[in-house]
């Protein structure tokens, strides 16, 4: 059976959780339609793996952890939009201090799932936290003047002790993440 997985870090400050909800709301638009992460599911992805079998997920497990880093401060601070202001398909709140430390752990990711033939990203990581898809936007103008409001704010800091690795399911109502292990920090 395959199961449709990712690595990440949890957003797990709940008052940046608060932060970034109250501008999910403040970044709603008339007459458009942007689906908002609920605030349980807000994640950094590392590595999507799309598609595996989940019988390799123990020896995922076992290779993963062999994956070392030390706990570390991560800030999250602007906000932007995937690809472009043009074209805008998601909305995301970015990373600063701490950001390189996630490019590391995901470069690792990226070369230990090889192993596993999941498809290296050609595209070299960006820490990014993406807080709402645009399904349809009537008034594009005012979004990115929204969001351009918001490019500079510091919405907290939180430190990173873990990245796990999650199973989605998708469903009508929206993703349902479930943890199926940790890789903890070492100190």
């Amino acid at each position: 059976m395959t199961i449709r997985s990712f690595f990440a870090v949890d957003l797990d400050a709940k008052p940046i959780v608060d932060k970034i909800t109250a501008v999910q709301y403040a970044l709603n638009v008339p007459d458009s339609r942007i689906v908002f992460v609920a605030p349980e599911n807000l994640h950094f992805t590392m590595k999507f793996l799309g598609d595996v079998e989940e019988a390799i997920v123990p020896e995922l497990q076992k290779a993963a952890e062999k994956i070392t880093f030390k706990p570390f401060t991560l800030e999250l601070k602007g906000m932007g939009c995937l690809p472009n202001f043009n074209y805008i398909n998601a909305i995301y709140v970015g990373a600063t201090k701490g950001a390189e430390e996630l490019r590391t752990i995901a470069n690792e990711l990226n070369q230990m799932c090889t192993k596993f033939n999941v498809k290296k990203e050609k595209r070299s990581f960006t820490a990014h936290l993406t807080i709402g898809r645009v399904k349809r936007i009537q008034d594009k103008n005012l979004l990115v003047t929204k969001i351009q409001e918001y490019a500079e704010e510091l919405f907290g800091e939180m430190t990173v002790n873990a990245v796990q690795l999650k199973k989605s399911v998708r469903t009508p109502q929206g993703p349902i993440y479930t943890k199926l292990f940790d890789i903890s920090a070492t100190e």
